[in-house]
């Protein structure tokens, strides 16, 4: 019977996939649709450095020696494959009620791309790294666009018009760097990579003060983008204290003096220490005429119960340091996050769920209490009803007080809509995106008939604002292979 139907599910959609067409970014996935890692792993997992904690640095040497890990001249190249396909439908929106047209407008998205690692080590002392992806078709959409990452503070979309096809269109760059050190003492890495600062799950406005991207809530197992810079860890004696320094330099080279090149240069630290059972850190964030930052991060468990949690002071935001660089009548911004996570090992359960209070978007004459409080939660089920061949994911998350925007910013958006040809619909869902209350819920569920195929399918339901009939649509995917190697 499974053979049966596996063999339907697969017929209707590969013919689907022959005539797929997709405007979606590319790297971008929906790890409801795409992902068979559970809830807490994959191979871009948020919380896991990329492999070289210097804190295990020294007992990875003393393990080369017994011949356990890395030997001199050693290379290890793995990576990953994403192949499959996913599908919604409108069953309704406020825009359009006509069910017909929501199904005629349905658009199917193939999703296959892979990311390749090589990890090399010349040397006991010296390691070379690098990650990078690539991702079918190979071919620039016109018409696609990104949010960017703090609504509030850059309200215009960066918006991609028709170009010719470049590498840029289908390779990308994950990490690049180079590890080396000095008496086992003080560890350097330099390239780009990705910072661990923060210890959030959905939510991490500690990492955003270095990396070039955030998490995206809805897939935070994804590696998030990170930033050319130099690391120094100083690792305490006998203890497991240590010390970070960031040396953030500016990406623009083009017309650069010295000394403008300096000021464009970023300086951040942070102090790792160990409490009890609990992990801290304090550290900090400078950059010439920008807000500067201070931040605290903690980490600990209660009874099985994983707690984690940060909070970031800046001094002034980004709007305010671009209209006046002096130092006098800024605004003191807190972002403050905490949450938990649980694994019930039976039967096979996790639970997420994050707060996150972003004063960048407080509109402080409003006095509403809620503003600025971003909720996301996650709960998902290995099994169903005792059948491993089944599970289940459900996440909703929750924006409150975003700042609305002004007319001139609504202008802004419209002109560049019209630029890049973007229709009425894709306008509205921008807008909305960019401002507002919204809750947003997903509940899939997922049957694997054999190893290398999964199909998943639930409803999905936006509200704009807590006043309105939500938009429910109905999700459907399916996982083709694919898988780490």
């Amino acid at each position: 019977m499974k053979k049966i139907v596996f063999a339907v599910f697969a017929a209707v959609f590969f013919a689907a996939f022959l005539n797929a067409q997709s405007d979606d970014d590319f790297f971008s996935d929906d790890s409801y649709f795409s992902s068979d890692d559970d809830l807490f792993g994959g191979d871009d997992d948020f919380f896991a450095d990329d492999g070289i904690d210097v804190l295990d640095d020294v007992t990875a040497k003393s393990d080369l020696s017994k011949g356990v890990l890395f030997d001199t001249g050693s290379i290890k190249i793995g990576g990953s494959l994403t192949s499959g396909i996913s599908t919604e439908t409108i069953l309704y929106s406020l825009e359009n009620t006509d069910f017909g047209d929501n199904v005629h407008n349905t658009k199917i998205t193939p999703d296959l791309s892979a990311m390749l690692s090589v990890d090399a080590r010349p040397t006991q002392v010296l390691r070379i790294y690098t990650k990078f992806g690539l991702a079918y078709p190979f071919v620039n959409y016109a018409n696609s666009y990104t949010y960017p990452s703090d609504f509030s503070l850059v309200p215009t979309p960066i918006i991609k018009l028709k170009t010719v096809t470049s590498i840029s269109d289908w390779f990308k760059l994950k990490e690049l760097f180079t590890d080396f050190s000095i008496n086992d003492v003080a560890f350097f890495r330099f390239g780009v990579h990705t910072v661990t600062w923060g210890a959030g799950y959905f939510f991490s406005p500690v990492s955003d003060m270095i990396n070039s991207s955030s998490i995206d809530p809805e897939n935070p197992d994804n590696q998030v983008d990170g930033s050319l810079n130099l690391r120094t860890q100083i690792v305490f004696p006998n203890s497991q204290n240590c010390l970070w320094f960031y040396v953030i330099p500016s990406t623009d080279f083009i017309n650069q003096t010295a000394e403008s090149y300096a000021r464009k240069t970023a300086l951040a630290g942070k102090f790792e220490f160990l409490l009890g059972g609990w992990e801290f850190g304090l550290g900090g964030f400078w950059k010439y005429q920008n807000a500067p930052k201070a931040m605290l991060t903690a980490t600990g468990s209660l009874k099985k119960v994983s707690f984690f949690g940060e909070a970031v002071y800046s001094y002034g935001g980004a709007d305010e340091w671009a209209a006046n660089c002096d130092w006098d009548d800024k605004t003191n911004i807190f972002q403050l996050t905490a949450g938990f996570s649980y694994y019930w090992k039976d039967p096979k359960i996790n639970i997420a769920a994050q707060y996150y209070f972003n004063g960048n978007d407080v509109d402080f004459p409003q006095k509403n209490i809620l503003y600025g409080s971003n909720v996301a939660a996650m709960i998902s089920f290995g099994e169903l009803f005792g059948n491993s061949d089944f599970s289940a994911t459900i996440f909703a998350m929750s924006n409150f007080g975003r700042k609305d925007l002004t007319d001139e910013n609504k202008a802004t958006l419209t002109a560049t809509a019209k630029i890049s040809d973007m229709s009425d619909s894709e306008l509205n869902e921008m807008l909305e995106a960019l401002s507002g209350t919204s809750l947003m819920i997903n509940a899939l569920v997922y049957y694997s008939p054999i190893k290398d195929f999964k199909i998943g399918m639930g409803p999905a339901f936006v509200f704009k604002d807590f006043e309105s009939n939500p938009k429910v649509s109905f999700k459907i995917s399916a996982t083709l292979g694919g898988g780490k190697f």
